[in-house]
């Protein structure tokens, strides 16, 4: 989830059994499992970021662009999808837009992005995306805002 190796989980803030429910994966109100969806062309940052999740309890797909992205929401749609802006084929704010344009149950989109300029939060949000993580973070900041959403859907 961030650009250099060297920075991928911060050693001061590591994941660990006791910060993490493992049953989080699990809708309480249907046992579904949270579909997850992560759109991201850096292959360790893919790895890095499933790690998390998985630890976590959550199930996660992983594709290396914003049209794969757009692609795999239409055969499968999913619960979240943490959103790479800065990708080839089709960046994260066109693959939003298209998704938010889809005529099936909608996403939380979550963007997930090394760009932390002034305004770029508004950017996102103005894309159709729900809200805004900045690289580099640490695991538990991925794991809180996948969380929050995922008790906002199921009314909690």
């Amino acid at each position: 989830m961030l650009s250099l190796s060297s920075e991928l989980v911060s050693p001061a803030a590591p994941v660990s059994e006791s910060s993490i429910n493992v049953k989080d994966g699990a809708s309480s109100t249907t046992d579904r499992p949270v579909r997850i969806l992560m759109a991201e062309d850096n292959m360790i940052n893919q790895r890095v970021g499933k790690l998390i999740l998985q630890r976590a309890g959550f199930n996660i797909d992983l594709v290396a662009d914003g049209n794969e992205a757009l692609e795999a929401h239409r055969s499968i749609p999913y619960d979240v999808i943490l959103m790479d802006c800065q990708m080839p084929v089709m960046d994260g704010f066109e693959a939003s837009r298209q998704i938010r344009s889809l005529d099936q149950r909608q996403p939380v989109i979550i963007a997930v992005t090394a760009n932390a300029l002034v305004g770029e939060r508004e950017r996102c949000l103005s894309a159709g995306m729900d809200d805004y993580l900045s690289k580099p973070f640490q695991a538990e900041q991925l794991v809180a805002v996948v969380k929050k959403w995922v008790a906002i859907r199921r009314g909690n």
